[in-house]
């Protein structure tokens, strides 16, 4: 799957720990010189852990999906917030109630 941030082309992509062994800290990442967005791609026996993977994953995507947008914007060399891990994660979990929002009182 390929998403547009900002004119620019990320590769969406799942991999496992072993594909990629920077997901064994991480459950995505945001490689902003090769343009992917990497979902970790949990086994059956970590998926055990997590209540509903679907909407976890949806979260880190919308996570790493911000990463890119401030890193696409040139934010991300230029200053702290960007790679705030407390505001992306604040950004990616009330996304959805602030596009809600917005669509409620036709603001798009």
């Amino acid at each position: 799957m390929i998403v547009n941030i900002l004119g620019t082309d990320y590769e969406i992509v799942k991999q496992t720990e072993k594909e990629n062994p920077k997901l064994a800290d991480a459950s995505g990442l945001c490689e902003i010189y090769s343009k992917q967005i990497i979902i970790k791609d949990y086994d059956h026996a970590d998926s055990e852990i997590l209540d509903n993977i679907e909407v976890y994953d949806k979260e880190t995507l919308r996570h790493e999906i911000i990463h890119a947008f401030f890193a696409e914007s040139g934010l991300r060399s230029n200053s702290d917030y960007a790679e705030n891990e407390e505001l992306v994660d604040w950004i990616a979990i009330q996304f959805p109630k602030i596009l809600k929002a917005f669509q409620e009182v036709d603001a798009l």
